[in-house]
């Protein structure tokens, strides 16, 4: 995942840059719902770019007042749907309104848009070859799916065999029996990468 951050009306100082990127990082790399190893594989596989264009023309209030914000989250296409950008806006949103005088502009103003672009299959690579969405989520779950770590699940939840997360039962969208055991995904890719692996459809 590439994070691009252009900020107009904000002169950024390398450390205001360098706290604004770990900002977005965090939010999108730490949770209770997800074991460490698979947190710090992600972060492994996230760029974020702070960057600040010479020339930047936009209505509304002046940019020197009111800074604007455009920030472009690149993932495989498999990843951009409904459910990833209804997580993904409001985390980015709030780490970039974090940085700023009043952290609730950003909910008042359209003076951050997030864009999510999905990229076709194998048009984004990694070891050197093209790779898909799924080995992408094999990747990133690999250490957990290696540790034989099984955390236990929550009341009225079940454990991510791929990734680990605990996932709701009452909300699950992505499910897949196996040998008489149901599974709940966080994610189309976890199902996915668990389907191959267990050779089913």
């Amino acid at each position: 995942m590439t994070v691009e951050v252009f900020v107009t009306g904000r002169t950024l100082t390398v450390d205001t840059e360098r706290d604004l990127a770990d900002r977005i990082l965090r939010a999108l790399t730490f949770g209770e719902s997800a074991p460490e190893s698979t947190l710090d594989s992600a972060r492994e596989f996230i760029h974020v770019l702070v960057v600040q264009p010479r020339t930047w023309v936009t209505g509304g209030p002046a940019a020197d007042t009111a800074p604007r914000y455009l920030v472009r989250v690149t993932v495989p296409g498999s990843w951009s749907n409904r459910e990833f950008a209804d997580a993904i806006v409001p985390m980015i949103t709030e780490a970039v309104a974090g940085t700023e005088p009043d952290a609730t502009r950003l909910r008042r103003e359209p003076h951050c848009v997030v864009q999510i672009v999905g990229l076709r299959e194998h048009c984004v690579g990694t070891l050197g070859h093209a790779t898909t969405g799924t080995e992408i989520t094999r990747l990133m779950t690999r250490r957990f799916r290696d540790s034989g770590e099984r955390p236990e699940a929550p009341e009225g939840s079940t454990i991510d065999p791929v990734c680990g997360m605990a996932v709701e039962w009452a909300t699950a969208r992505y499910t897949l029996a196996h040998d008489g055991v149901d599974h709940a995904f966080c994610a189309p890719g976890c199902r996915k990468v668990y389907a191959e692996d267990h050779g089913l459809t």
